[in-house]
């Protein structure tokens, strides 16, 4: 069987001939860092390193790692590499309260759409396809890239990303769109949507056509940034008669795409020659082998206007070197496993619970706790409850409570139930800083097939 490589030259490339590829753009990496970003090139000198001393990739290990608290001080440019008059787009990353600004290049831009290509044709997406765009793009501005990426494979893009599941649906009916490109929790509400209109029998079985689920020709889901569970992947494989794949990007640089799976579905492939990727020991910093579970590390190796040297993504996950089926010899990722913070994925959306937390204290300081109480559906976090403890003085008043509600939306871009109760009556916290997890149960009766 063949299969759709965008890029044969680059995903095809052996990898001797690669790591040498990796070594001499990580050498311009450095150098371009070295001479134009402050605090890259003050723990150069820090560390006594020169670029020319990384004579292979293993030196790399004793640099710094880069942290996302050093890219929230940068902001707004202190990590950018070239002068803003070369930065034709700015994006925001994270929240308005710890805002993270990343600059674009016209050659960034070019090197992005490009992954994005070869992540829809690893998918076999082709320029026959409609593909369907229904990210939030105010939330997940990496969403762009989809569209780009559409344009320039030949396709047929259509953005629908504030229209409703309803909307979304019939959309999809009437256009005939082949691909969706969503959030996995966004999909699973498509699930939702279907059923409650009805769009099955008593058996459960379609009553539109041939076509698919409910009249759907989706043949193609790429999903992402939050992982795709398995038992995830088979639901959405399912009732909308697609199949699945993973889309990986990194939170703090915006773009998906970094990795992506191909039609083997086990792992999604890295693009090592505009990356470079190390696993780590998280609570060591220790390098990893191939093969064992560590926190992902990501060093930029072609990015012009925002690189990054050693940036710790927090994100848990394996690396794999053995050769794919389907022709490609580009490492493997595997999904991500959990993460090193405290960070949670609420429909797509990351959430920090100590920035719920710095928002309560500035507006409701009176209360002495709180709890996240996070509600999941097949693991993926789907509502959010806010639960606060009220002081001996009495609870919050109602003013209060609209106050804390309308600037956690604007902070955190979701909406939060709140309520309060005494501070002995708060759930036990888990693992994860002041939050606790309560699976959902979904009756077989809510499922479209």
């Amino acid at each position: 069987m063949e299969y759709t490589i965008w890029n044969p030259q680059a995903e095809c490339m052996d990898r001797e001939a690669l790591e040498q590829v990796q070594l001499e753009r990580l050498q311009m990496t450095l150098n371009l860092t070295a001479r134009n970003v402050d605090l890259y090139a003050r723990r150069f000198r820090e560390i006594g390193l020169l670029p020319e001393d990384v004579r292979q990739l293993p030196d790399l290990a004793g640099i710094p790692f880069t942290t996302r608290e050093d890219l929230i001080q940068a902001y707004p440019y202190g990590l950018f590499a070239v002068p803003l008059r070369s930065v034709v787009q700015l994006r925001l990353a994270a929240s308005s309260v710890d805002p993270i600004v990343v600059g674009y290049t016209r050659q960034d831009l070019r090197m992005w759409t490009e992954l994005m290509c070869r992540a829809m044709a690893a998918a076999d997406v082709g320029r026959t396809d409609i593909i369907q765009v229904a990210f939030h793009y105010s939330q997940f501005p990496g969403a762009f890239t989809f569209n780009q990426g559409a344009e320039s494979l030949g396709a047929v893009l259509t953005p629908a990303a504030t229209v409703s599941g309803a909307l979304q649906l019939k959309m999809m009916q009437d256009f005939r769109s082949t691909v969706l490109a969503s959030t996995p929790a966004f999909a699973l509400n498509l699930l939702k949507t279907l059923q409650e209109a009805g769009n099955g029998d008593a058996d459960g079985r379609d009553t539109v056509g041939q076509e698919g689920a409910a009249g759907l020709h989706l043949r193609v889901g790429l999903f992402g940034p939050e992982a795709l569970q398995p038992q995830v992947r088979a639901l959405l494989e399912q009732g909308l008669g697609l199949r699945a794949y993973s889309v990986y990007g990194v939170a703090e640089m915006i773009e998906p795409a970094l990795a992506a799976e191909c039609s083997q579905q086990s792992g999604m492939h890295l693009a090592e020659d505009h990356f470079y990727i190390e696993i780590i020991d998280p609570q060591t910093g220790d390098t990893l082998p191939p093969g064992e579970e560590g926190e992902v590390v990501v060093t930029s190796l072609t990015t012009q206007g925002y690189p990054l040297i050693r940036f710790r993504t927090g994100d848990i996950s394996r690396l794999h070197l053995a050769a794919c089926p389907c022709g490609r010899l580009s490492a493997r990722l595997s999904p991500v496993f959990r993460r090193t913070d405290a960070a949670v994925s609420i429909r797509g959306i990351r959430l920090h619970p100590g920035l719920v937390e710095q928002v309560v204290r500035e507006i409701a300081p009176e209360s002495p706790d709180f709890r996240l109480l996070i509600q999941t559906v097949h693991g993926l976090g789907d509502q959010v409850e806010l639960i606060l403890a009220h002081s001996e003085a009495g609870p919050l008043s109602g003013a209060t409570l609209e106050t804390l509600r309308g600037q956690l939306r604007r902070v955190l871009g979701l909406g939060l139930r709140l309520r309060q109760a005494p501070q002995k009556r708060l759930p036990l916290a888990g693992l994860t800083y002041k939050t606790t997890f309560q699976e959902r149960e979904v009756p077989a009766s809510e499922l479209p097939f």
